[in-house]
């Protein structure tokens, strides 16, 4: 894959941005998605947060709601207007995770839902070394991950969302992979947890024949 991989599941996110968030907020697993919140804010050592990837804002307005000072940010402009109009005083911002531009040292914490997963492997390790200088010494990071049994490294999934020739790229990371790919990057205290998934969100086609399954990462700037 190469980069141009990253510019194509940004415009696909374009395209579905406004059908994908619906008319109003909504969990596709609401169990997975508040363990995912919780493990990550019990393990905080501050209250300031960087979301990536935040989608319709239903991660970020969550953990904002329990007192976090987050910064909500996407790459796709539709998305940044949609947390705007749901959340108002949520801190939203347009941003590639791929070049963010946000000063050193910012957050305690960087928590990823489902959105590094479509980052091509070319950018993988430029992308985790800068996300390393946006936290503190001692800040985690948390990204949720997938990886396959069947050996798949990647796939793309041509009609995202129901959308005609909307293309989107999904990138499998072993565990081991990722863990040396964090330690490269200058992360330290590396952790990977299963995530518990409902039974109708596992058996979906496009992810029991690849053999997907998710965890949890986290990692801390040392």
């Amino acid at each position: 894959m190469t980069d141009q991989s990253n510019t194509t599941n940004q415009q696909t996110w374009q395209r579905v941005a406004q059908s994908y968030a619906g008319d109003e907020a909504r969990e596709d697993d609401p169990a997975m998605r508040r363990v995912l919140r919780d493990r990550f804010v019990e393990r905080l050592g501050g209250k300031r947060v960087l979301e990536l990837g935040c989608g319709p804002g239903i991660d970020a307005a969550s953990m904002a709601g329990r007192g976090l000072e987050v910064t909500a940010t996407d790459y796709a402009p539709e998305f940044v207007e949609v947390v705007r109009a749901r959340y108002p005083g949520l801190d939203v911002r347009l941003m590639d995770m791929t070049a963010p531009d946000l000063p050193p040292e910012s957050f305690d914490g960087i928590y990823g839902f489902a959105s590094f997963i479509h980052l091509p492997r070319s950018v993988a390790d430029s992308t985790l070394a800068r996300l390393h200088e946006l936290l503190v010494p001692g800040g985690l990071l948390s990204l949720w991950l997938i990886e396959s049994s069947k050996g798949v490294r990647d796939y793309t999934i041509d009609e995202w969302a129901g959308e005609a020739q909307c293309p989107m790229l999904f990138t499998c990371y072993p565990q081991q992979e990722i863990e040396e790919r964090l330690v490269v990057a200058g992360y330290a205290a590396v952790e990977c947890l299963p995530v518990p998934t409902s039974d109708a969100y596992e058996q979906r086609p496009r992810l029991k024949d690849r053999g997907i399954s998710s965890y949890q990462v986290f990692a801390r700037r040392d």
